[in-house]
């Protein structure tokens, strides 16, 4: 449904090259399932009335035809443009569709808390910003919104490779009313990886959704799931985000807590005095 006079459409942009774990967006979730990691998404987004349309937005490689099929199969529209050139398909998407918001979603993140995002949506709306972005959720559970306005100013004036590839930037950088969305009383587990990049990743997400069964997969129900199973934060902390870094003093400062927890001493002293 529109809001008002507004349309507000989801976006996922998916594909099945992944180098790490090939082909995970159509995996089994959980395993054994006939629901994949990228139904369970699009199942969880149409739970929220506001959004009025949702597009998978994937490239025109071959590789992705199979996952076109899919989505086709689930009565959902797929968007099919450049490779390398992500913001391009949030454009013709939201250009095709009349779109005035947009919320950005990726198939690697099925952990999409309805109560969290009917929050961060209307605090957006109340506010009458043109980008968003929240924060304090795990990793994999925070979301991006827009006006569909600025994705057309992005577009049109970035020839950034970075901006391109990954949608925001561009829009993070130059929105006037902008917000870091913060939300509150998230006490336990915020470090918790509920993202898809690594076996360990879907095997930790397969487990959350066995165990939670019927009950909603909720940031909350995960907490408490996890306080009578400390155990399996265990399974995929170690694996790290990819991060494109601005110079070696970025790097240097993300890779100084892991040689200082295993005590690397020579090493660490040698990239501190660098």
């Amino acid at each position: 449904m529109a809001v008002g006079q507004f349309k507000i459409g989801a976006i996922i942009q998916a594909r099945l090259g992944s180098s790490r774990l090939p082909n995970k967006v159509l995996m089994p979730l959980p395993l054994g399932s006939n629901q994949t990691i990228l139904s369970q998404i699009i199942k969880k987004i149409k739970e929220v009335d506001v959004i009025c349309d949702v597009v998978v937005a994937t490239s025109k490689l071959p590789i992705n035809d199979k996952l076109e099929e899919y989505i086709r199969n689930l009565n959902i529209d797929c968007f099919r443009g450049e490779e390398e050139d992500v913001l391009s398909r949030f454009y013709h998407i939201s250009q095709e569709r009349n779109f005035d918001y947009v919320i950005r979603f990726t198939g690697d993140n099925p952990i999409v808390d309805t109560e969290y995002l009917k929050q961060f949506i209307n605090n957006f709306l109340k506010k009458k910003l043109e980008y968003s972005y929240s924060s304090n959720l795990p990793l994999g559970c925070n979301f991006e919104m827009m006006k569909s306005s600025e994705i057309n100013k992005a577009y049109e004036n970035t020839e950034n490779s970075y901006d391109k590839e990954h949608v925001t930037p561009f829009i993070k950088r130059n929105a006037n009313i902008k917000e870091c969305y913060t939300f509150e009383k998230i006490e336990p587990y915020k470090s918790l990886r509920l993202t898809i990049d690594y076996p360990s990743d879907y095997a930790l997400m397969t487990m959350i959704y066995s165990l939670l069964k019927n009950k909603q997969k909720s940031v909350k129900n995960i907490f408490k799931l996890i306080d009578n199973n400390n155990w399996m934060v265990n399974i995929n902390k170690d694996n790290f985000q990819k991060k494109k870094y601005l110079n070696i003093d970025e790097e240097i400062e993300d890779i100084l807590p892991l040689i200082k927890e295993r005590e690397l001493n020579r090493l660490q002293n040698l990239l501190i005095n660098l």
